[in-house]
């Protein structure tokens, strides 16, 4: 991700609707399964280091990412264990983690399964990996351009890559299912416009606050759902995976 799509991306994630609503979601399947445990995390990925925060409710979180931009701001947030690295060869710890998180990562990275198969060498026995992924190669836009996509997936494409990675799924499901109708339409007509979009900004639809706020309600209401029925449609997904 360019340097200017990673601060855009640290001010939408502070408030905009998508990036609260998968934190929450995200966080409702964290505390089904490793509540009261104190769990060592590798964020994989972790851009400008919004995800900190909820992370450390589970435990000791270290963060890695490609992008010096990224890094940086997390170093002014003052988070200091966040590491520079362009692929795990070059990621070098002694330490074992219990969880690696990967969120709206895969998708960048083109040898994807390889990448799950090698991640393993980081996890403890039984360990798990936490990721999210955008759906569905139909709604490829300009934005997945602009942001470095080399894919988008379907559920059962990613949990068969974990599988031959050497992975048991313990969950998968798509969210943003109730308001898949809108985000795909907002995504068609974008196509029909020929929308250039030529950075992160140009595809946010600005909101008033209480749309927003209405938005993230009902990403809320998928975030009790998901730890215990996975949604059949959304247009992302949410996948849990244990070291075999």
């Amino acid at each position: 991700m360019e340097a200017q799509s990673i601060k855009e991306y640290e001010q939408l994630e502070k408030y905009y609707w998508w990036f609260v609503g998968r934190r929450r979601i995200i966080d409702q399947v964290l505390k089904k399964y490793f509540s009261g445990q104190s769990l060592k995390i590798l964020d994989w990925g972790c851009g400008p280091g919004g995800n900190f925060n909820f992370l450390k409710k589970y435990g000791q979180v270290m963060g890695v990412d490609a992008s010096n931009e990224a890094i940086q701001s997390c170093k002014g947030k003052g988070i200091e264990d966040v590491v520079k690295a362009d692929d795990l060869s070059e990621f070098k710890t002694d330490t074992k983690f219990d969880l690696v998180t990967n969120f709206d990562v895969l998708e960048h990275i083109q040898e994807d399964e390889q990448f799950l198969s090698d991640m393993k060498n980081f996890l403890i026995p039984g360990g798990y990996a936490l990721v999210t992924i955008p759906a569905y190669k139909f709604l490829w836009s300009g934005l997945d351009d602009v942001v470095g996509h080399k894919r988008r997936y379907i559920r059962e494409e990613i949990c068969d890559k974990f599988r031959r990675s050497g992975y048991k799924i313990i969950l998968a499901s798509y969210f943003i299912f109730f308001l898949s109708p809108a985000f795909i339409l907002v995504r068609m007509f974008q196509k029909m416009m020929k929308t250039n979009i030529k950075n992160l900004n140009q595809s946010v639809i600005k909101l008033p606050k209480f749309i927003n706020r209405i938005l993230i309600w009902i990403l809320d209401l998928e975030a009790l759902i998901i730890p215990n029925f996975s949604l059949p449609f959304g247009t992302s997904i949410i996948v849990l995976a244990q070291k075999q």
